[in-house]
């Protein structure tokens, strides 16, 4: 099933979570959509990769700035070729710049997302709140969505030697 979150540019929408509240799907008028979120199963103390895609109908650029979940300690946007090659390559972002009319896929490949220092384990088939930051330069927006736990691909590691730290 497919699960999208859509925002509108001139209401800024928070979904308030309590302790076991839902994130819930919401529909504004909006003109950016966050759908099909998944996270990949880790053990706790490990690293986990987020998978979504955004999509910004809007006139105007937006900039994802984090995304992030009450489950991990920090988390990073970057860019990696292919995360299951193990070529050490990540990249850290500070933000991904997403143009109007465009769709943004945060995967294993090219820019994507990484969860590390897991409070819990990452169990495949459950669900887990993600927080979604991105601003449209003038406002900064924050909301919350749910995200299934999948199995990781083959392959797929964080183990690196070095990070580039440059943009």
């Amino acid at each position: 099933m497919r699960r999208a979150l859509v925002l509108s540019g001139l209401v800024v929408l928070a979904i308030g979570l309590g302790a076991g509240a839902t994130p819930v799907s919401a529909t504004t008028l909006g003109k950016v959509v966050i759908a099909d979120a998944m996270v990949t199963a880790a053990p706790a103390n490990g690293e986990s990769a987020v998978i979504l895609t955004i999509t910004n109908d809007r006139s105007g650029p937006i900039s994802l700035t984090a995304v992030s979940s009450p489950v991990s300690g920090t988390s990073m946007l970057y860019f990696d070729k292919n995360m299951c090659k193990g070529n050490h390559a990540m990249r850290w972002l500070g933000n991904i710049l997403i143009q109007p009319g465009r769709v943004q896929s945060l995967a294993l490949k090219q820019q994507g997302v990484m969860l590390s220092s897991l409070h819990s384990a990452l169990i495949k088939g459950s669900f887990v709140h993600l927080v979604v930051n991105w601003s449209d330069f003038q406002t900064a927006h924050s909301v919350s969505i749910r995200a299934k736990v999948i199995a990781p691909p083959k392959g797929l590691h964080f183990h690196f030697t070095a990070m580039n730290m440059n943009m």
